[in-house]
């Protein structure tokens, strides 16, 4: 069985993916100065509070995405790693067991 794994294929698109974690992180908080200014503005009021509430825990959600693909970029690159040195160790191989001849 082989594996057809291209490292620097698999670099560019781990930095193709930060970018878009970069992006979905750049966009939090949502709308913090809005949802505060809803809540002071409205007082005594359920929607306000469900509002601000609701956009915070979408906040957390968001930093947790971005953290998982920001990881996923991690893993990606380390496996390129792991690739690139299995590919020498393996040339290696095959060029000391060539001269053994």
């Amino acid at each position: 069985m082989s594996l057809d794994i291209n490292p620097a294929r698999l670099r560019e698109m781990a930095n193709d993916v930060r970018r878009n974690a970069d992006a979905i992180e750049a966009i939090t908080p949502i709308v913090s100065e809005q949802r505060a200014n809803a809540r002071r503005y409205m007082d005594s009021s359920d929607l306000a509070v469900k509002l601000e509430e609701s956009l915070e825990a979408l906040d957390l959600v968001t930093k947790y995405h971005a953290t998982m693909v920001r990881n996923f970029c991690t893993d990606t690159d380390y496996i390129a790693t792991v690739q690139e040195e299995l590919d020498k160790a393996i040339g290696a191989a095959i060029s000391e067991a060539g001269g053994q001849r």
